[in-house]
């Protein structure tokens, strides 16, 4: 059996490959962008940035008006509560409710008529107005909270709202933290660096080989769906479509980050890294280990916001460590998919620690580096698939959103 598509349609499959992580029409408003912010007269260039996002926010990425006006509002009563001394704990408390609010909407919008009366598609809401959220919410927490009462410079409403609506945070990652970014965008370069065009257009390409490459294995392999449907798979084929979905899933969602960190170098801005390289990821065998090297800028907000001001490491750590996971599930999804799913991910950390500290008094040996690997990996897989959201039957997975049952959905 042939199993190549015929020639005539070659063309249309790499096409369809190529866009696996972004549409091609964003790619072509990034690079029409990047020309046109860089052929505005250096004085300018902060506007020209600010508004040459919101354009490929709108029409490169296709993001709705209203989700783009949503940031600006939210965002500027946030700015608002900061240059006018509100106390921290009233700012923080009200963005939390408001994404819990939010982002549990839109996590019951998929289970729900009222979905098909927005007019938005399930495949759109979450993955896009639903990241956007999420993402959002991280930077004006942390923004809240480092500038509220503090003793440093007063933020500059332009320096705000560009770092707001700035396109490859607003729809990608990584995180960059307010100061990283006022020091870049109050020093704009005047003229584009070849080395820093040149690094950009290799970390874009880069993305779209690594989006191919999911694209072939998930059509080739579906290992997806072999452990969601494990009837009839021998320990050996689960094993491996696990380990081939953990491989998978970090070469999309690093290529997806590889998208903004890219283009953000076409228009002179760096941003922070946000997974290690694959060759140190492979070698990662705790699971401590493996959140410091995966998704480093959001585990570092967490470590921030969440487990330090609880006490850290100083005081009662299983409690700071289970409570931090499950506030990592829960920005996930507002739901009890996500607490449990943090629950889970949090025992993982505390089940290795407690077993360290046992076989270190025991004088037990550790296991080899490449077994210990293969066990993470299963650890990880066994508890996203028990408790991921997007597993389970949508008849009844609405009744897992706290919503629901406030009489919110028909």
């Amino acid at each position: 059996m042939n199993l190549l598509p015929a020639p005539d349609l070659l063309p249309s499959y790499a096409l369809a490959l190529v866009q696996v992580l972004v549409p091609l029409r964003a790619l072509v408003a990034v690079l029409l962008g990047a020309l046109i912010y860089w052929l505005t007269p250096h004085p300018m260039r902060r506007w020209a940035l600010l508004a040459v996002s919101v354009a490929v926010i709108l029409l490169g990425y296709e993001r709705p008006v209203l989700l783009a006006a949503a940031v600006v509002a939210v965002g500027g009563l946030v700015f608002w509560a900061v240059r006018r001394g509100v106390p921290r704990p009233y700012t923080v408390g009200g963005l939390t409710v408001l994404y819990a609010v939010l982002h549990g909407l839109f996590g019951l919008l998929m289970f729900t008529p009222w979905l098909s009366w927005t007019g938005l598609s399930p495949a759109f809401v979450l993955p896009t107005i639903g990241l956007t959220t999420a993402f959002t919410f991280l930077r004006l927490v942390h923004f809240a909270v480092d500038f509220t009462a503090s003793t440093q410079p007063a933020p500059r409403p332009l320096t705000f709202l560009a770092w707001c609506l700035f396109f490859p945070t607003f729809v990608h990652l990584p995180l960059i933290r307010y100061g990283a970014w006022a020091d870049q965008f109050e020093r704009l370069p005047c003229a584009p660096s070849w080395a820093q065009m040149r690094h950009g257009a290799l970390r874009i390409g880069q993305a779209l080989f690594k989006g191919a490459l999911v694209g072939v294995v998930y059509v080739a392999l579906n290992p997806a769906g072999v452990l969601l449907n494990p009837v009839g798979a021998n320990a050996g084929q689960l094993f491996a479509a696990a380990v081939v979905l953990a491989i998978t899933y970090y070469v999309g969602f690093s290529g997806y980050v590889d998208l903004g960190i890219g283009a953000a170098r076409l228009y002179g801005i760096v941003l922070p890294e946000n997974f290690a390289p694959a060759m140190k990821m492979a070698r990662v065998a705790r699971m401590r280990d493996f959140w410091r090297n995966w998704n480093i800028s959001v585990t570092q907000w967490l470590r921030d916001y969440v487990f330090e001001p609880l006490g850290g490491h100083r005081r009662h750590p299983v409690r700071n460590v289970m409570l931090t996971m499950i506030a990592c599930g829960l920005w996930h999804s507002v739901s009890l998919y996500g607490l449990l799913w943090g629950f889970g991910l949090g025992l993982l950390l505390v089940m290795e620690h407690f077993w360290n500290r046992l076989r270190l008094r025991r004088g037990l040996p550790e296991l080899p580096a490449p077994a210990r690997t293969a066990l993470l990996l299963c650890a990880l897989a066994g508890v996203n698939l028990a408790l991921t959201p997007y597993g389970y039957d949508p008849q009844w997975g609405r009744y897992l959103y706290p919503l629901f049952w406030l009489g919110i959905t028909v």
